[in-house]
């Protein structure tokens, strides 16, 4: 009997230590970087179920979203070129993973923690092709 809690104890404490493992080592919160072309784009942020979350432009290209598995949607405009609209895919970390085998990934997928966004995303919008004949004419 007393070689049975020798054993389990520890395993116990390892358990309770890694549980939650990408919520403690990555955080729940993480920062995405903008590179736009044309240098007058200006883009809103948003997210299915959390609605708008922001704004980025050339000058102020970094927005701070929480982690979660679903995807950001990104629209931008700028004059004289089409809207693009860009979806920022969200997928599982290793960390997250680890937790999933070691306690169900309850801890992570509750805070979003084992999921990760691109650190950098790069929109390029295309000129308007009226704006186009008139500089080819």
């Amino acid at each position: 009997m007393k070689n049975n809690k020798l054993i389990v104890l520890p395993a116990l404490f390892i358990h309770l230590l890694l549980n939650g493992c990408a919520t403690v080592t990555q955080g729940t919160q993480q920062a995405i970087s903008f590179k736009l072309e044309p240098p007058t784009t200006l883009c809103e942020v948003s997210r299915v179920g959390d609605g708008k979350l922001g704004r980025v432009s050339a000058s102020s290209n970094t927005i701070y979203v929480g982690k979660d598995k679903d995807d950001i949607i990104v629209t931008c405009n700028a004059p004289g070129y089409e809207q693009s609209t860009t979806k920022v895919v969200s997928g599982a970390t290793g960390a997250g993973v680890t937790g999933v085998l070691l306690d169900f990934g309850i801890t992570d997928m509750i805070t979003g923690a084992m999921y990760r966004y691109p650190e950098e995303v790069t929109i390029a919008l295309s000129p308007l092709k009226a704006a186009v004949q008139s500089q080819s004419e």
